[in-house]
């Protein structure tokens, strides 16, 4: 497969770069090539390895990314996953760093440059990630682990109370994102990864599909010993930030298999009943309201996987690591 720097075709002969940068697309033709235009503008101060791997798109994404930039050839897989599909993409990289970027995102400011000279600054991070902005304005990167308290407190709405604005994964207070501080876990729409980090832990749990496999990854790289931290030495538009109704239960057939890995057994099932419970509220209160009928199909999918009797959208590869 052959890659490109920010400036010519990768060459054998030369150093490897500083930053792999890893998109994976599924469709989206028009927000994937705006998005490697304006990453790839911001990426003059250092060599950049661009690889882009195809899972399953059947809008012409990857023929239009190859005709716009002959240097890039396209890897194409069936629609393996979010996190399949980057760890293609880690198995071709050849940076020092590995960079798992969306392809709906854009750069708002700063460069490439500065986050790899933090990183080289920062020897113990092993993932980081930097402000990701929703297109109303709101941030969403800095998250929680995932917990029975704050699963609890998501299905009851209670982080809305005054004072309890933590009480929930998201961090929502907008003066943290402007500092360097760590984090449980980041959102992989921007997730930048130290390459020895990923060779000890290994890449994204194939059995996530898609969702919770950068809170697993952040978290198995913190349990290794390595720090996960937020540098806000860029800040990116990520169009698609708000979750998609349609995968609600995608969602939650991925929170149910990170309680799965992570949690004891009995904490496991009681965060499941949550998850249930979750559902439930949603699907009583959309039912009450008028033009609902299609969000309350979803809830009532998303309930029935919570459950156990029915399956993801997706399902999962037969034999997760």
């Amino acid at each position: 497969m052959s890659v490109a720097t920010a400036v010519h075709p990768a060459d054998p002969s030369l150093a490897p770069p500083a930053l792999s940068v890893i998109v994976v697309t599924h469709n989206g033709r028009k927000l994937a090539l705006g998005t490697l235009a304006s990453m790839m503008s911001e990426a003059v101060d250092l060599p950049v390895e661009w690889i882009v791997v195809d899972s399953g798109s059947t809008d012409g994404t990857p023929d239009a990314i190859e005709e716009r930039w002959p240097e890039i050839e396209v890897k194409r897989l069936d629609n393996v996953g979010f996190a399949a599909a980057n760890n293609v993409g880690f198995a071709l990289a050849s940076g020092r760093y590995l960079l798992a970027l969306n392809p709906d995102t854009e750069v708002r400011w700063g460069t490439f440059g500065a986050l790899v000279e933090k990183l080289d600054a920062n020897p113990a991070v092993a993932a980081a990630s930097v402000i990701q902005e929703e297109p109303d304005g709101s941030l969403q990167c800095i998250r929680r682990d995932p917990s029975l308290r704050l699963a609890l407190s998501e299905a009851l709405l209670l982080y809305k109370l005054p004072g309890c604005s933590a009480w929930q994964e998201r961090e929502r207070e907008p003066t943290v994102y402007e500092q360097d501080r760590p984090a449980d876990w980041l959102v992989g729409a921007f997730l930048v990864l130290r390459r020895e980090a990923v060779a000890t832990v290994g890449g994204f749990d194939e059995r996530f599909f898609m969702y919770s496999e950068e809170a697993d990854l952040c978290r198995r790289i913190r349990e290794a010993g390595w720090e996960v931290r937020h540098l806000p030495v860029m800040r990116i538009l990520h169009h698609g930030g708000k979750p998609n109704p349609r995968l609600v239960a995608q969602a939650t057939w991925s929170r149910v298999e990170y309680s799965r890995k992570h949690f004891g057994p009995p904490a496991a099932l009681a965060y499941r009943g949550v998850l249930a419970f979750h559902h439930l509220v949603r699907l009583a209160a959309f039912t009450l309201l008028p033009g609902r009928r299609e969000r309350c199909r979803f809830e009532r999918h998303g309930l029935k996987v919570a459950l156990g009797i029915a399956p993801p959208p997706f399902a999962p590869p037969s034999t997760p690591r």
